[in-house]
């Protein structure tokens, strides 16, 4: 009997895991590989999950440019694969198009902390984007 209260117990910091929980704020960056517009850039993803099926809004942003877009997303296991649909607000220079992104995000745990981490690819509608990662951190929620 001890034995498996011990297991339970072992058990209990990865039920975070098991519970698969994406609703909430992550945040984070984005990076993209040698010759995109910037290698590093803010990242964050506000997510509702609704069973196996997540909706929402990413946020995109280097100094004044940046790019509020609804996404859609189906969960797999521990990945989340999130695909950006519409332009809902943006600023960006007049030589510049959007990436609409496509990403497949594995969470996992790390000390205390919930992580997002996966590729992303994109196309702008007329090219392909040039690609990148993304690591993104579970905010805590505030009152």
């Amino acid at each position: 009997m001890r034995f498996w209260f011990a297991v339970v117990l072992l058990a209990l910091p990865f039920c975070a895991i098991c519970q698969k929980d994406f609703s909430g704020a992550w945040k984070g960056t984005l990076t993209q590989e040698p010759g995109g517009f910037a290698p590093v850039y803010e990242f964050e993803i506000y997510l509702r999950q609704k069973g196996n099926t997540v909706t929402g809004r990413s946020y995109v942003a280097i100094g004044s440019i940046y790019a509020v877009m609804n996404l859609k997303g189906v969960l797999e296991g521990n990945t989340v694969h999130l695909t950006e649909t519409s332009i809902v607000e943006n600023w960006k220079r007049d030589d510049m198009e959007w990436c609409y992104k496509k990403a497949d995000l594995i969470l996992y745990i790390q000390g205390k902390d919930l992580k997002l981490e996966g590729p992303w690819t994109g196309n702008t509608g007329q090219s392909e984007c040039i690609p990148g990662k993304i690591y993104l951190k579970k905010e805590a929620p505030r009152a």
